[in-house]
């Protein structure tokens, strides 16, 4: 189990890591934006997360960097759904060969390590990472999301006051009330930094707790996305490839088939 351990902080370390040589953007709101241009940009960016439906079959391909005080390395991740759950996710070495693979579902998560034969779950109502002792405000699902360039679900549909940010952008403020009035969206507390095309630039949680940024884009989607925990941990994805299949992916290719020897155990806390 000592290796589902190591293998459940590497998935831990794929969204937050200690990397000492990058830092957190910070955003610098002093004065408010024009209530016209602020409208205009707004309008832009519902108008682009509305039209990247999160319900359309997706194949992407990444790589991720990350360090540890224990350790430094990085690997790529092969996604791939039908837009809601299950998705699939395999984690591969620096040679190509998968280290794990996970299946996340409405019902249950499973990460299974192929070398050891072992795998651990995670049941319904119990998002994978608070399973792990890690109380961050994103899931495995979100993150997915993010590299597709979905954000419909993640961030508020409407702002409460918007600021001038830099020289050209506009960041977005939004009510204590936005989450009980948009219940399906993960994020709302803190600030959302737009570019004049209407694109996320910065996301920031107002305790400055987590933050993310986004990064050459192509046809209107980042190609980098970094996200900060505090001031000591990040996490760096730099988008491959994505595409959209024309057909929905078979149920079996959505599966995640363990070999009859497999060691399933449930997943528990890391203290």
């Amino acid at each position: 189990m000592k290796r589902l351990l190591r293998l459940a902080s590497v998935l831990f370390s794929i969204l937050f890591l200690t990397a000492c040589a990058q830092r957190a953007p910070q955003i610098r709101i002093d004065q408010q934006a024009p209530q016209t241009e602020a409208q205009r940009v707004w309008a832009k960016y519902r108008a682009n997360a509305e039209q990247k439906s999160s319900a359309r079959p997706f194949s992407l391909s990444s790589s991720f960097r990350f360090k540890t005080p224990d350790s430094s390395n990085r690997a790529s991740l092969r996604v791939w759904g039908n837009g809601q759950a299950p998705a699939r996710i395999d984690i591969l070495g620096p040679f190509g060969s998968v280290v794990a693979s996970l299946r996340l579902s409405e019902t249950r998560s499973v990460v299974y390590e192929p070398e050891s034969k072992r795998a651990v779950y995670s049941d319904s109502g119990q998002n994978l990472f608070v399973r792990l002792g890690l109380p961050v405000p994103v899931s495995v699902q979100d993150i997915i999301a993010l590299l597709r360039g979905n954000y419909e679900k993640l961030f508020p549909t409407t702002y409460d006051t918007a600021y001038v940010e830099g020289t050209s952008n506009i960041a977005y403020t939004f009510s204590s009330q936005s989450k009980s009035n948009n219940t399906s969206q993960t994020l709302t507390d803190g600030v959302l930094v737009l570019n004049k095309q209407g694109l996320p630039v910065v996301w920031e949680q107002k305790d400055k707790s987590m933050s993310i940024s986004f990064e050459k884009y192509d046809k209107g989607l980042p190609n980098k996305i970094k996200v900060f925990a505090g001031t000591e941990r990040s996490a760096l994805f730099l988008i491959k490839e994505r595409t959209t299949p024309v057909s929905p992916f078979e149920p079996q290719a959505l599966d995640l088939v363990l070999p009859p020897d497999t060691k399933l155990e449930q997943m528990r806390p890391m203290l």
